[in-house]
């Protein structure tokens, strides 16, 4: 697909195109526009604290692990940033000020958050990586290796570095879009749905992805295939704690204060907190 064909896709999906299209559709294109790009996967290059924040609805506390991982299919009916109905992900975030702007905190509220360790080796896939090296210079994570943004300045010498370019940014503009219905995330639910999903033909297989945070400038976001979050990755206990938001400054600046300590869990999953007041 030559560079005016891009553009033609992009600009019918940013004008509303999306919004009347089948999901069907919408995915269709947005392959299309996929197999033009690049999405190059590789391997968390050492262990990754990453948060998760959930809400603590009608002030009870969660008491087993699943709890704090994703949903169960069943209780995922809609479309949403990366997932679809009956097809969770395991949401998480680089800290919590961006994991609790992602799920917009509230004065007066009480969140969980939970630590996990993305370990060594995790085959992921970044949206949004491209552009923000063209930008910057640097990638996502892994900044500490000089040679990690090098495949990227790489691919924008080539002929198609352009076209390349151009679909990043687009896909990654999409990402940080606010949505307010579930037509809103046609198109980042149809890309994560063809990169986890191998459409691409990756060469290891993909256990999560990493987009731009809607909420947070800069900041990123993992969505997790729920298996490899359930067989692979471990919840930092130590550092697991109910807060309660006393201060929701703007910009993603919270004040907040410990109220409870994880401090273990049994073999069935069952949580033991310990309260910090």
């Amino acid at each position: 697909m030559d560079l005016e064909g891009v553009r033609k896709i992009i600009e019918w999906l940013r004008g509303g195109a999306a919004s009347h299209l089948s999901y069907a559709q919408v995915r269709e294109q947005v392959l299309s526009l996929a197999r033009e790009g690049m999405f190059q996967t590789y391997a968390i290059p050492d262990n990754l604290s990453i948060q998760r924040a959930r809400w603590i609805k009608d002030k009870q506390w969660f008491t087993s692990v699943e709890e704090l991982g994703p949903p169960s299919p069943g209780e995922t009916i809609d479309y949403g940033r990366c997932h679809q109905p009956n097809r969770p992900l395991c949401y998480c975030s680089l800290n919590g000020d961006i994991a609790l702007s992602e799920i917009s905190a509230e004065l007066g509220e009480r969140y969980i958050i939970s630590s996990y360790i993305l370990p060594m080796g995790t085959i992921v896939v970044p949206v949004g990586e491209l552009d923000h090296v063209r930008r910057t210079g640097e990638t996502y994570i892994g900044h500490g290796n000089p040679n990690a943004s090098e495949p990227y300045l790489q691919f924008l010498e080539e002929k198609n570095g352009v076209i390349g370019a151009l679909i990043d940014a687009f896909f990654a503009d999409e990402f940080s879009k606010p949505a307010t219905t579930w037509t809103d995330y046609k198109i980042t639910s149809a890309l994560s749905d063809v990169l986890l999903n191998g459409d691409l033909s990756p060469r290891n297989p993909i256990n999560a992805m990493i987009y731009p945070s809607v909420r947070f400038r800069e900041g990123r976001n993992f969505a997790i295939l729920p298996e490899f979050h359930k067989t692979r990755m471990q919840l930092d206990v130590q550092n697991t704690k109910v807060f309660r938001v006393t201060d929701v400054i703007g910009y993603g600046i919270f004040g907040s204060k410990a109220e409870a300590q994880l401090m273990s869990f049994d073999a069935e999953g069952k949580l033991k907190w310990q309260s910090l007041e």
